[in-house]
């Protein structure tokens, strides 16, 4: 598959010599152009002490090697190694030089600019765009960086496929190149007709839709290939109830290995998962947003995902009780005081009572007492009390709840209250009512439903 490259301007080119260090052998350095120095931060005088090697042609063994290095693009990395760990690909090509220069090998830079053109198709033939192996074809690459610790490939004619420990070379025969070349060009083409495929059926979906048309099925085509990369282009790649066995019985046997051995691949997959997950969450929590849900649903959600509790105030805390009792009986066995959640600091054991409420508890009163000014609503200011007398309680009851509980583990240093209450107010009176009541409500920490939910799309956005 031919390459298309950008038009490189005549100023930008750089420039090639020919050397030849023993007879029957030739040289090739590049000299890269004074504007690819001066952008790259080099002092343009100083070009022919920048010239790296970047082919030898080998009459006397029939084969020319090329040195991939970076040549065009990010500073960073110009005029160094194009590849993470091969340095050199030598091409077997016995009858190449016969049929260009009979026994000899080139001499000048026309003469090299020949022999590249007649290289094998899956090559890179400008040297101003760095010799190597043509970008669709880096996959080749990575296998064998992958499969081996060798730093050179030998296309061969002679050799099977085979690695070369003692001299770090990687065998590879020129059939299996040939049919690695064109099974990639195979993919891309499938690749490329799926993401057509696709792309048009969303275009002309996205505004059948508005006109209320009828919807246009995407064509997966025959091929199963393009079938997968067309699903995966849509984002429908679900796996089989058998499949999702078959990954999660590897992963729960597996994992340690893998932790020990590729810890940074594990660390990848766990926050691939979180973020599935938290997506997932988010979800649910914005679907019982917009629903009537009363208390105990929202009780209910919180007591199964009790790590959306810690990011209510930032510090590690883990829970101990969902509805704790926490004292308060009268001598006729009533009145029993009961909190949302009773929950610690990991690392001090200072207890924290949490009430949850509903989004649709209103905040403020809904005329202003003073013009740009509202009152908290008798529901905030009643949570608010109702969480001071649970502190009150738990306090009082602190020696005797430990031992009825046989749970000795917690404290009540300075007692946390926190009351998740209702959605923030919009309106700038309403928003500075609020904020200013608040915050002058030192003992009981006041926060909103969408203030929890934004918490957790921050964290999505940090994972991702």
């Amino acid at each position: 598959m031919a390459r298309k490259y950008m038009q490189i301007n005549e100023e930008e080119r750089g420039e090639i010599i020919v050397k030849e260090p023993f007879p029957n052998c030739a040289e090739v350095f590049y000299i890269p152009s004074d504007h690819k120095l001066y952008r790259s931060g080099i002092d343009p005088s100083k070009a022919s002490s920048y010239r790296v090697k970047i082919l030898e042609i080998n009459g006397q063994k029939k084969n020319l090697t090329v040195y991939p290095v970076n040549t065009f693009g990010d500073p960073d990395h110009f005029l160094k190694p194009k590849y993470g760990q091969i340095r050199s690909i030598t091409i077997e090509e016995p009858d190449l030089l016969d049929e260009e220069f009979g026994h000899s090998v080139p001499v000048n830079s026309e003469e090299v600019e020949q022999i590249l053109k007649a290289m094998p198709s899956g090559f890179t033939k400008d040297y101003d765009y760095g010799l190597g192996m043509a970008k669709d074809y880096l996959p080749l690459i990575q296998a064998v960086e992958e499969l081996s610790s060798c730093t050179s490939i030998v296309i061969s004619a002679s050799h099977s496929t085979n690695i070369d420990e003692k001299n770090k070379q990687f065998f590879m025969a020129y059939d299996d190149f040939e049919k690695g070349r064109k099974s990639l060009n195979n993919i891309i083409r499938l690749g490329r007709n799926a993401a057509r495929s696709v792309k048009a059926a969303t275009a002309y979906n996205l505004l059948a839709e508005q006109l209320g048309r009828p919807l246009k099925p995407v064509k997966a085509g025959r091929h199963p290939l393009r079938k997968l990369i067309t699903k995966v282009a849509q984002g429908e790649e679900p796996l089989s109830d058998d499949d999702q066995e078959v990954v999660l019985n590897v992963l729960t046997k597996q994992a340690k290995a893998v932790a020990e051995e590729k810890p940074e691949k594990l660390a990848k997959l766990q926050n691939d998962i979180e973020l599935v997950t938290l997506e997932l969450l988010i979800d649910r929590y914005e679907a019982l947003l917009v629903t009537s849900s009363n208390e105990a649903i929202w009780q209910a959600f919180f007591n199964e995902n009790p790590f959306i509790l810690n990011m209510a105030f930032g510090f590690p805390v883990i829970k101990v009780q969902d509805q704790a009792s926490i004292g308060g009986r009268k001598l006729s066995g009533s009145g029993d005081k009961i909190t949302d959640f009773l929950l610690k600091n990991s690392l001090t054991n200072n207890t924290a009572i949490f009430e949850i409420k509903t989004p649709k508890t209103a905040l403020l009163n809904k005329t202003a007492f003073r013009e740009g000014v509202y009152t908290p609503s008798a529901d905030l200011s009643g949570s608010i009390n109702q969480a001071l007398d649970q502190k009150y309680q738990f306090q009082q009851n602190i020696s005797q709840i430990k031992n009825s509980s046989r749970v000795y583990d917690f404290e009540s240093y300075s007692v946390h209250c926190c009351l998740i209450v209702g959605i923030t107010p919009s309106g700038e009176d309403h928003q500075k009512s609020f904020e200013m009541f608040r915050h002058n409500s030192k003992d009981v920490e006041i926060v909103t439903f969408d203030e929890l939910l934004e918490k957790l799309k921050n964290l999505r956005d940090f994972l991702k």
